[in-house]
């Protein structure tokens, strides 16, 4: 028992501890009460290989179409899928061998956000992107997956321009946070949502740091800086 009680304390540390703790205990009440803990981050897009060639040849790297079979293949809910398309996201994946293994979604100049009510706004839109979903398939997790998927998105990146690309990460999220970190990550920005029923309300290091809403319409909004 006290190994469980100390285990998210050790793991993410005591602030982030706490707020681990409070949502598991609210998300336990019910499931219209959660806590969602989000660092904001940027990460440089660059031309360099990140895999070698002979490796990254394995592997093809294209755009995912509204009409593909592929779509039908994510684990993703219907609802959340049309507000994606509705949006103009665009959708890479990594195949192997013909079957996809992977896929990240990006869009840009903004990014309405499908978890809470929160649009992403890009102060510098002609030279960055907000990518979201980085995906692989379970089966594919322990190999090349992920640094061919990456390798991929950002040479599609960098011939288009792109600086910088940002997301958002679950502060609980310490895999993804380490498999980014060595390509430069940097947390521009935290943000917090209180979800109570109909209520939500934001906390943030980014203006206008407070938000309250009750209603779909009633999004906050934040502008993300690389500098």
């Amino acid at each position: 028992m006290w190994q469980r009680i100390r285990g998210p304390f050790s793991e993410f540390g005591f602030a982030a501890g706490i707020l681990y703790v409070i949502d598991r205990v609210l998300s336990a009440l019910s499931p219209s009460l959660r806590l969602y803990v989000y660092d904001l981050v940027a990460q440089p897009i660059g031309s360099k290989p990140l895999v070698p060639d002979r490796m990254a040849r394995q592997f093809e790297i294209r755009v995912i179409g509204p009409g593909d079979p592929e779509i039908a293949l994510m684990p993703v809910r219907p609802e959340v899928m049309q507000a994606r398309l509705a949006q103009r996201a665009v959708c890479l994946g990594a195949f192997k061998k013909g079957a996809l293994i992977g896929y990240m979604w990006f869009c840009e100049q903004r990014y309405e956000e499908d978890e809470v009510r929160c649009t992403y706004l890009l102060g510098r839109p002609r030279d960055s992107v907000f990518d979201f979903d980085f995906y692989l398939f379970p089966e594919h997790r322990m190999g090349l997956g992920f640094a061919v998927l990456w390798n991929g998105a950002n040479q599609f990146l960098s011939r288009r321009g792109t600086l910088y690309t940002f997301s958002r990460m679950t502060r609980f999220n310490l895999a993804s946070r380490r498999a980014h970190q060595h390509l430069g990550l940097r947390v521009v920005g935290r943000a917090l949502f209180l979800r109570a029923w109909v209520l939500e309300v934001m906390v943030a290091t980014l203006f206008p740091y407070f938000h309250v809403s009750v209603t779909r319409a009633g999004r906050a909004h934040l502008t993300l800086q690389a500098d």
